[in-house]
């Protein structure tokens, strides 16, 4: 029986640390396939990256995937990762990305095109501009140059600083219905212009002869503008015919014609009626001087 217990015992005590051991052996064994996982996790996801960056080439011209062309206009570096292609893509890179060029027709079916010298399509850069125009920014299209109002440039379809005129396909034009009048000017029309008080524009003739308006102040132009009725020129005023007698020479002068015809008036009523008193004077006194001696 002591036997037996002692073998029991000694077993009890064989079989006690034996199990600590195989958990700890176990533990041991799962961490290291673990570790094995994560490098092997590690290794692939390095050799996919590598794999992505060596298989994830250029298109034929040297596009990189997933960019624009820089050698073919509208082209886009799209498709196969491992083997990409270039594909029109006008979206992502339109046409305007390279002077001188255009698009034609418009969705799937749309691409660029070298812009030719034609009613239909521009290319100011290759063919230039008519008179009047220069070549826009974009180097396809032809813009208007910008007018010049007195020093001030005018940009195309815009109004001028100075007001009342507008630049229309290169030329000033009179426009004050869209751009107004400056300060002491009335729209007349289009136009611009100075008006007197009595609604007379600048540089016209007012129905109130002889007045003319001018830069906004009536003064008498009677050589532009006439006389009224009965009244006659007299430098640049009128005035009424007196002593008509004497041919209607005027008191303050008339025409050179007037003049002339007035002095030779003069001098024949002279001649008429003093010539026969200056003979009875001088025949008077010859005969009183002959009558003293």
């Amino acid at each position: 029986m002591r036997g037996d217990r002692a073998t029991v015992s000694r077993e009890r005590c064989n079989d006690g640390p034996l199990h600590p051991t195989r958990r700890n052996v176990a533990e041991e064994e799962i961490g290291m396939r673990f570790s094995l996982f994560l490098l092997s996790f590690s290794l692939l996801a390095v050799f996919a990256g590598l794999s992505f960056a060596i298989t994830t080439g250029s298109c034929a011209d040297g596009t990189p995937y997933g960019k624009c062309s820089t050698k073919f206009p509208g082209q886009y570096c799209t498709g196969n990762i491992n083997a990409p292609t270039l594909g029109t893509l006008l979206t992502t890179c339109p046409c305007s990305q390279f002077p001188g060029y255009v698009q034609q027709g418009d969705g799937d079916a749309a691409s660029c095109i070298a812009a030719k010298c034609s009613i239909l399509v521009d290319n100011s850069t290759g063919c230039g501009c008519p008179a009047g125009k220069r070549v826009a920014a974009d180097g396809i299209f032809c813009e208007f140059i910008p007018c010049n109002d007195t020093g001030v440039s005018v940009p195309e379809g815009t109004c001028s600083p100075k007001k009342g005129k507008k630049c229309v396909n290169g030329a000033l034009v009179d426009k004050a219905s869209e751009c107004g009048c400056s300060a002491g000017k009335t729209k007349v029309g289009e136009t611009c212009a100075i008006v007197c008080s009595d609604g007379t524009e600048d540089g016209k003739c007012s129905a109130t002869k002889p007045k003319k308006c001018t830069n906004g102040y009536l003064l008498d132009d009677a050589p532009t503008c006439g006389c009224p009725e009965g009244l006659s020129p007299v430098g640049k005023q009128c005035s009424a015919p007196v002593l008509g007698g004497l041919g209607g020479v005027d008191t303050l002068g008339g025409s050179p014609s007037e003049n002339e015809s007035g002095t030779a008036g003069a001098s024949n009523a002279l001649s008429c009626c003093c010539l026969p008193i200056a003979l009875i004077g001088l025949a008077g006194g010859f005969a009183f001087f002959r009558k003293r001696k």
